[in-house]
């Protein structure tokens, strides 16, 4: 069973695993099993059966109800089920809300007995478009200086969990990083630069303990570079082109 089959990862590894002959049952509040993780509501039906149940549901705009009252709700129904978890790398060191949020879930999973994976990805290539998106304006680009980013593959990452559910439960494993680490104003310019966008660009001391983390790459992870595909080739195959020497 698969919650939240129907996010970035969630597409990617449903087909995935289905393809492997794994039957496989994607349960949301309006999935093809009904289930809320926030108010529990079906949860006992949707684990019904399942040999392994992937958590992949989050919402970083209200983790508190989803990814921590959510696995609290989940784990209070399963029985010998292997859960694997999918969650953030660094979230024992950052400070922001959301990944605290995360950690709070890997603890209760970790203490609750349950046999369980969980496995730490940095952030998706689109993850960090997205917040280039807001960012780079059509007049003058605004980053956040000395920000630092190791974007990972969102396939890459399904794949990983592909071949975790084929094995038995591993506890905390090591982290699934990206092939490099790259500061914000490389990505930034080379973010413009494949969409044709000519735009100043301004890097700007941002103060706060979350800032630090993200300048110190607390969600980073360079001895676990396992992955394959570099920012050069995401933006390559998104926008149809590289101006730029590989």
């Amino acid at each position: 069973m698969v919650l939240g089959g129907r996010g970035q990862v969630g597409k990617l590894l449903v087909p995935l695993l289905e393809s492997e002959g794994h039957r496989v049952v994607v349960a949301s509040r309006v999935g093809e099993v009904s289930a809320d993780l926030v108010t529990g509501e079906g949860l006992v039906a949707a684990v019904a059966g399942a040999d392994t149940v992937v958590l992949l549901a989050s919402n970083p705009k209200s983790p508190e109800t989803v990814d921590v009252r959510g696995s609290e709700n989940l784990l209070d129904v399963l029985e010998s089920q292997h859960l694997v978890y999918l969650s953030i790398v660094g979230v024992d060191r950052h400070p922001l809300p959301y990944y605290q949020a995360k950690r709070a879930a890997e603890l209760m999973i970790l203490d609750s007995g349950c046999p369980h994976t969980i496995v730490r990805a940095t952030q998706f290539h689109s993850f960090v478009e997205w917040r280039l998106k807001s960012w780079c304006h059509r007049k003058i680009a605004l980053v956040p200086a000395g920000y630092v980013f190791q974007p990972v593959a969102a396939e890459e990452v399904a794949g990983d969990l592909a071949r975790i559910v084929k094995g038995p439960p591993g506890g905390l494993v090591p982290d699934f990083a990206g092939p490099e680490i790259l500061p914000i104003a490389t990505l930034a310019r080379t973010y413009m630069t494949a969409k044709g966008q000519e735009t100043p660009l301004i890097a700007y001391p941002k103060p706060g303990g979350v800032a630090a983390a993200y300048r110190d790459g607390v969600h980073t992870n360079p001895e676990r570079a396992v992955g394959v595909t570099t920012w050069a080739t995401y933006l390559r195959d998104r926008f149809g082109h590289w101006p730029f020497q590989e």
